[in-house]
């Protein structure tokens, strides 16, 4: 059985809800320079799309929680992923829902729509 592709997107109040919920593993997939020059959702950690399907596939769970100082995710953990717009985060999502995880959510409106609603 196929998901519903609209409760495999989240919407800006899920995402800031999940901030505050050390459950969920929120994953910006753009590039660290981007991140550095535009800044990124509190309690987020970077994977870049290229490195996306080796780390949930094949990172031990020890390298995980030393890099990004969290419980590698389960296939059935919750995992948000976003990017600038959208896109590369959808793509992480499918990687990740071919390795097998089951509850993983694209932010649609990603750090675009983040950093403008943050500001108002």
């Amino acid at each position: 059985m196929k998901p519903n592709p609209e409760e495999m997107i989240v919407s800006f109040e899920e995402v800031k809800n999940a901030t505050s919920n050390n459950n969920v593993l929120i994953v910006d997939v753009r590039e660290p320079d981007e991140i550095k020059e535009h800044g990124k959702i509190p309690n987020s950690i970077n994977i870049p799309l290229g490195d996306v399907t080796k780390v949930l596939s094949t990172m031990s769970e020890e390298d995980f929680r030393k890099i990004y100082n969290r419980s590698k995710p389960s296939e059935d953990s919750p995992i948000i992923f976003y990017c600038m717009i959208g896109k590369r985060s959808g793509m992480a999502q499918q990687n990740s829902l071919n390795l097998g995880y089951k509850n993983v959510k694209n932010y649609l409106g990603s750090w675009t729509e983040w950093a403008s609603k943050m500001q108002s």
